[in-house]
């Protein structure tokens, strides 16, 4: 196994989604490869953030003291490079600059928090900044995670992204796409099922009937009915009707349709 091989699996290695003999080989590998390591630690450390993100923070020691304004300035100027982040598939681990941006924004955090502590309204203002920052950060490796090449992997990103309380354009179009046009059915229901909580959105209620229109397995065609329904999308009326009017349709997905439809019509 090469260095690559083994950053493909590290999200496999850390929820033990491995067979023994390939858990083995990787940690045989990171005990002599410290690059492989520090990815690790990366993956480990985002991946809490993302679980808990009310976790506790400590007053940070005094060597992180720093001028927060003039950091926070070069972090915002990475962010915004796209020469730095970019999230096309076709990016080497994409997920890799995003949490050097996020552990450098996490220091910034601490040096600031020690500096600022006594300027209560100061502090409070700048907080909401670092939030936002935050927030986006944990957006961007979200989306980084779901264009991965493993299935399990966009499957676990998915996950994540249904977490978000208000997600923003590109959380909500990665869902989409994954909903619409992923190789694996799994991730698909799971990409429609985490569209339920957004679906007060127009984008998602129009994305759900597409998804109907286009979806040719049976058990996600009797998801996204049900789906329709609970939400009282009238306008997948017509979309349902065309699937009884199919002679290919399943008859248990049929069935499913002309149970819905009257609440519909």
């Amino acid at each position: 196994m090469n260095c690559k091989d083994i950053q493909n699996q590290l999200i496999d290695y850390i929820d033990h989604n491995l067979d023994q003999e390939t858990y083995q080989k990787i940690e045989t590998h990171l005990k002599s490869c410290e690059s492989c390591t520090n990815d690790l630690q990366e993956l480990q450390t985002v991946f809490e953030a993302i679980k808990n993100d009310n976790s506790s923070r400590e007053l940070p020691d005094k060597s992180l003291q720093m001028n927060f304004e003039e950091m926070l300035k070069k972090e915002k100027e990475i962010l915004n490079d796209p020469k730095i982040v970019s999230l096309s598939s076709q990016t080497k681990n994409p997920w890799k600059t995003a949490l050097q941006i996020a552990a450098t924004i996490a220091l910034v955090f601490s040096g600031y928090f020690y500096g600022k502590l006594e300027n209560t309204a100061s502090l409070s203002e700048e907080m909401a900044v670092l939030e936002k920052e935050k927030y986006q950060m944990k957006q961007t490796m979200t989306i980084s995670l779901i264009e991965n090449e493993s299935a399990s992997k966009r499957l676990q990103a998915v996950n994540y992204a249904e977490e978000f309380d208000k997600p923003g354009n590109d959380i909500l179009n990665a869902l989409i796409n994954k909903m619409h046009y992923d190789d694996h059915t799994n991730v698909r229901l799971a990409a429609a099922e985490a569209l339920v909580k957004f679906s007060d959105t127009e984008m998602v209620r129009k994305a759900l009937i597409n998804a109907l229109d286009i979806e040719q397995d049976p058990g996600i065609q009797i998801e996204l009915i049900q789906i329709l329904v609970s939400i009282q999308e009238k306008r997948a009326v017509p979309s349902m009707e065309k699937l009884l009017q199919k002679e290919e349709t399943p008859n248990y997905v049929k069935d499913q349709v002309k149970i819905g439809l009257p609440s519909l019509i």
